[in-house]
């Protein structure tokens, strides 16, 4: 019988922890605090009493009282010859809030002694997100994933990556990315800026980033300015593209996107980006004038009060065949019983969609039977056209949001003639 009792009380208290095994710690401590039967307060003074145990037992220097009636110690300071530092203090009880002091004061630096980039990147961009456009922070991250993450590098203590280890690191990925001028610069500013904010933070001395010198005529790929006919729509083949949007606009039963072939037409006329054509309102028009303040940002997949970059707000004129899309968008809302106040390409409160405006432009490029470019050609077609009918740089720059001619110039000027036509010109100019 004791042998059966034995047997049943093991048998209690394995179902016991079993059944207290199913309650998270958190359950466990909300439970005794609203039973009472244990008080937090309690319980963190004597966990802080516990930790002030824990310094003040690594002091190895002798806490005494001075004829003065103040308390003395000391502290290791390698920068003082004697290799201690006199600690003085007028209780005993602030002496030891000053020892703890110090003991958390190295904890911390031995923390930021062993942290790598991979642990310091959230801090790092956090930081930047306060003080860079939303563009850098997106651009930061791109190049974070495409280049850093998971490197072996990111994953050692920054204290221990020298000038010759980051040298190395930065030339193989050179040569594994086969870097243009424009893709290094966004891969390096990364690792200089995080070093640099390591300094800042004090885990570091000095930035070996600044060191580590690239000669960039010798090992980065030439820029060299893909051919015309791949980066803008020729006139021939905008016709007919028009041609499809206009079939799918008067014909396609997908209400939901009834409105993106105007929206796609519309690109062409005013130079717009997508998120920008999303998110322009009738509102925004005033006259033959479009007020372009806004922009569809597809990271967080919402519209923010900004357009891309730092050009800001800008009038975009609008010609008569842009003027005529928005009547019709209106007249079609209107005759749908649709919103007809908000935004423009939409049939409902929300702004056009923007991956359905970029899918229309691969869809209508095979109907119309035409290499396939994406809706940022259609902004360069809009670019060229302008430079070809000799419209003053500094408008057409202002048309598009951009800073600096030299942009326009080197990633949006394209030729839209065809072979023939330019051969004419060729002849017509040396006649």
């Amino acid at each position: 019988m004791k042998g059966c009792a034995k047997v049943a009380k093991d048998k209690d208290i394995k179902l016991n922890t079993a059944s207290l095994a199913s309650f998270s710690p958190e359950e466990m401590l909300s439970y005794l605090q609203e039973n009472g039967k244990i008080d937090l307060g309690d319980v963190s003074n004597e966990m802080q009493n516990t930790r002030r145990k824990q310094l003040l037992a690594k002091h190895n220097y002798k806490i005494y009282r001075g004829k003065d009636g103040r308390w003395r110690t000391y502290i290791k300071d390698d920068s003082l010859s004697s290799g201690r530092k006199l600690l003085v203090k007028t209780s005993k009880w602030e002496l030891e809030d000053a020892v703890c002091d110090y003991y958390l004061s190295k904890e911390e630096e031995y923390v930021n002694s062993s942290i790598n980039m991979e642990e310091l990147y959230p801090e790092w961009i956090e930081y930047k997100r306060l003080r860079v456009s939303p563009r850098t922070v997106d651009s930061y991250g791109y190049a974070w994933d495409k280049y850093y993450k998971g490197e072996e590098i990111t994953k050692m203590p920054i204290r221990n990556i020298d000038k010759l280890t980051l040298d190395d690191w930065i030339h193989k990925k050179i040569h594994d990315y086969d870097m243009t001028a424009h893709s290094y610069t966004n891969f390096r500013a990364v690792v200089n800026q995080m070093l640099q904010y390591a300094v800042d933070r004090g885990i570091i001395d000095h930035s070996v980033s600044d060191d580590v010198r690239v000669d960039r005529r010798r090992v980065l790929k030439p820029e060299v300015k893909k051919p015309d006919r791949t980066q803008v729509y020729s006139p021939e083949e905008q016709k007919k593209l028009f041609k499809v949007a206009w079939d799918y606009f008067n014909n396609d039963k997908h209400l939901v996107q009834k409105l993106v072939p105007l929206a796609v037409m519309f690109m062409f006329l005013t130079g717009l980006r997508v998120g920008e054509v999303s998110a322009i309102r009738y509102e925004d028009v005033r006259g033959n004038r479009l007020n372009v303040s806004r922009f569809f940002r597809t990271k967080c997949n919402e519209i923010v009060d900004h357009t891309k970059g730092n050009f800001g707000a800008r009038n975009v004129i609008l010609v008569p065949q842009a003027i005529e899309l928005i009547e019709t968008a209106k007249k079609y809302q209107n005759d749908h019983n649709m919103p007809s106040d908000g935004y423009i390409f939409s049939i409902n409160d929300l702004p056009a969609k923007y991956e359905a405006i970029q899918k229309a432009f691969v869809k209508y490029c095979k109907a119309a039977k035409i290499p396939v470019k994406s809706s940022h050609k259609a902004r360069k077609t809009y670019i060229s056209t302008l430079i070809d009918s000799q419209v003053n740089i500094n408008t057409i720059c202002q048309q598009v949001g951009h800073k600096d001619p030299r942009t326009t110039y080197r990633s949006y000027c394209y030729d839209r003639s065809s072979s023939d036509e330019i051969y004419d010109a060729i002849c017509d100019a040396l006649g």
